[in-house]
Formats: structure tokens, C-alpha cells, sequence
């Protein structure tokens, strides 16, 4: 039997919490969380933006064209390359709530020309979009902190249709002690 190697099951744990705080700045549209996994000098594959200003942009789009947005991680495979360096694979499926109000052109962006015809799209029509899809990084740990050096999304699927859900004041989340907010009000900055 290997023995178990504290420093790597620790090591692990602080990769996954990366995961956690970039979904958490996501939907709290929380810049500065979601920026906070990566290395200031790490980067968002596909983006030329500093991260720092990514994650502004980021936050300031996901605010504008969605209602509320809900992250969820799954798998979390990581690879050690070395006592620095790893290499991950995170599995997430993440919610989104379109505003009401969007123009045609931005659901196209959202949703794509063909999925807008065939859900007979009428202004002020709301969907709900969930994503299906992975996340691979490379983690680097530096002077004892892990981060993301690089991220690459990775799209397996997406499905769209007509808004079915209840916001936080309506039905039993109505009766609810705390409500979600997407800024800092939220209840899980309380703690």
C-alpha cells in the first residue's frame, strides 16, 4: 500500500477551492473572488485581457444579459506534474437566467441564431441556458499558494429553454430566511 502523502491531499483540497471561489465570483458577480484563483499573471485561454481586467469585463456581461446565474463543479481531476505544477480537469454544468429585455442580437449571442427561430422568440421573452462543459487548467504553487496559471473552456453542451423558474420572491423561495443577491449583500458574505 502507497503511503498517503499529506502535502499532495492538502495541496488538492486548496486546487479545488480555487474551483469554488471562480464559481462563487460568477454568480456573486464578485470581480475581485473571481480573479483571486488565478495568478495575476495567469490568463484565461482565448482572452488577451490581463485577468484582472477579464474578470471585470467578465462579471460586467454576465451582469448585464443574465438574471442569475448558478455554477455548479463536479469532477475534479488533478494531475501533479511535479511539487508545482498541475494540471486539472473540472467538470461544471452552470445555470443562467436571461434578463427580460434582451435584444435580438444578444440572445443570438447567447443562444445562437437557430435555437432563437425555433423557440419563437418574442421580445421580452426570458430562457433559461444551461452549460455542460469542463475546465482545464494549469495550476502553479508559489511560494506556497496555489493558483491558476491558465484556463481553457471547454463547451460539451448546452440546452435552452423558456423560463420555468422561480426568482427568490416567488413560491417557496418566497418564504425562504435568506434571498440570493449577486453582489456582496449576499447571505454567504455574512458569515
Amino acid at each position: 500500500m502507497t503511503p498517503i502523502n499529506l502535502e499532495r491531499v492538502i495541496a488538492k483540497q486548496e486546487i479545488q477551492e480555487l474551483c469554488y471561489r471562480y464559481a462563487r465570483g460568477a454568480d456573486r458577480l464578485d470581480a475581485d473572488s473571481w480573479a483571486s484563483a488565478f495568478w495575476n499573471d495567469g490568463v484565461f485561454v482565448g482572452s488577451e485581457l490581463p485577468i484582472t481586467d477579464y474578470a471585470n469585463q467578465l462579471v460586467m456581461v454576465m451582469g448585464s444579459l443574465f438574471e442569475l446565474t448558478h455554477h455548479l463543479n463536479g469532477n475534479v481531476l488533478i494531475n501533479f506534474v511535479d511539487d508545482d505544477h498541475a494540471t486539472t480537469e473540472v467538470y461544471f454544468r452552470a445555470f443562467h437566467l436571461t434578463k427580460a429585455g434582451l435584444t435580438s442580437d444578444q440572445l443570438r449571442f447567447i443562444i445562437g441564431e437557430r435555437r432563437l427561430a425555433e423557440l419563437s422568440h418574442k421580445d421580452g421573452d426570458v430562457y433559461e441556458v444551461v452549460v455542460g462543459g469542463r475546465y482545464l487548467d494549469q495550476v502553479e504553487c508559489r511560494e506556497g499558494v496555489w493558483k491558476i496559471k491558465s484556463r481553457r473552456l471547454i463547451f460539451d453542451y448546452t440546452t435552452v429553454q423558456h423560463n420555468t423558474t422561480l426568482l427568490p420572491d416567488e413560491g417557496m423561495s418566497a418564504s425562504s430566511a435568506g434571498k440570493m443577491t449577486r453582489d456582496r449583500t449576499d447571505p454567504s458574505y455574512d458569515r
